[in-house]
């Protein structure tokens, strides 16, 4: 450092790491872009890379090594001060768990987007986004929605109480036919019926 110059300490500001609760179909990627376009942090979506790599969707094994890997890469950013969005599912509470004490682990603050959206929402928003042949969506069929809205497990309202700011999209069905807790109120937003009409 020349004499004379002072050095400034850094501003220190907590990261924050963007995380999505729903089912396929509920609008997930159209909210992720969308804030990765607002600059709210750099987007990591598994779909999206394993289509740019040229492997298909058959390739489940290569989706789940590849799904570890950006997770990995995204905690990295974490740690090295930068947002990340994850724009993962998060179906069971398990992994949410998980996600949120890694987050805590990496000084990051945590911001969850919950999606409550009816079933048959779900199903014609999936069939809508099949015919537009999108590499980058998995072409699911009703079978496997099904078999992922009997596994999908809504959060609590304790594991809401764990994040620093959560908001509830849709207004509509939840898996399970329960609700969410707090409906929005308190730490969190009703973000009512959000344009996510591309089923992502």
């Amino acid at each position: 450092m020349e004499a004379g110059i002072e050095e400034r300490p850094r501003e220190q500001r907590r990261p924050t790491l963007t995380l999505f609760c729903g089912l396929p179909g509920a609008g997930k990627s159209t909210l992720a872009r969308r804030l990765e376009h607002h600059g709210a942090g750099v987007r990591l979506c598994t779909d999206d890379w394993q289509a740019a790599l040229g492997v298909g969707h058959a390739y489940t094994d290569f989706h789940e090594r590849l799904q570890v890997h950006l997770y990995r890469h995204g905690l990295t950013l974490l740690r090295a001060g930068t947002d990340v969005i994850l724009e993962d599912g998060l179906w069971m509470k398990a992994e949410r768990t998980e996600k949120f004490a890694d987050a805590r682990a990496c000084g990051a603050e945590i911001r969850l987007h919950v999606f409550e959206v009816a079933y048959e929402t779900l199903w014609s928003r999936l069939q809508a986004r099949a015919a537009t042949a999108d590499p980058g969506a998995y072409p699911m069929t009703e079978h496997e929605l099904r078999w992922a809205w009997d596994l999908f497990e809504p959060p609590t309202a304790e594991e809401l109480a764990t994040v620093d700011t959560f908001e509830i999209h849709g207004g509509g069905q939840i898996p399970g036919g329960g609700q969410i807790p707090g409906g929005g109120q308190g730490t969190g937003t009703d973000c009512g019926n959000e344009n996510t009409s591309d089923g992502s």
